[in-house]
């Protein structure tokens, strides 16, 4: 168990370092440029989509070594792949659970550890559009 709250702690570090870096730089890239209301909107977007994808897939790895070291299973009757783990990750992340696959033993403890800290990203992701589109100044 201390072993999978070692990986989740450093996961939310990760990922929460790496969301917050690419909506950062689509916020300079913003400034930088003279845009329109709307396409700040796209930029921005386009930035937390893809801090939400590297998340996911820091979280995808994390679950992929964690199935490794013995922190416990997924219950599916064929094996997982790369492709597996990330589709659990974002359907984890973003707390849609559709529960085609399911963890066992301490990674479900790493899934929620997930699904806390995207519900934390998504907010994060929501306060920088809102910040970024309220602006006049297009």
């Amino acid at each position: 168990m201390t072993l999978a709250v070692f990986i989740g702690l450093l996961l939310i570090g990760l990922a929460a370092s790496c969301h917050y870096g690419v909506l950062s730089l689509s916020r300079i890239y913003c400034q930088t440029r003279r845009m329109s209301r709307f396409m700040r909107l796209l930029v921005t977007l386009y930035g937390a989509v893809a801090g939400h994808l590297v998340a996911a897939g820091l979280f995808a790895f994390g679950f992929s070594l964690g199935h490794a070291l013995g922190l416990g299973e997924f219950e599916r009757t064929d094996l997982m792949t790369a492709m597996d783990y990330f589709y659990f990750s974002l359907v984890n992340m973003t707390t849609l659970g559709l529960g085609q696959i399911y963890p066992t033993d301490h990674l479900r403890f790493l899934a929620g550890i997930e699904a806390m800290t995207g519900f934390l990203l998504i907010s994060l992701s929501a306060s920088f559009i809102f910040r970024e589109t309220k602006s006049d100044d297009s």
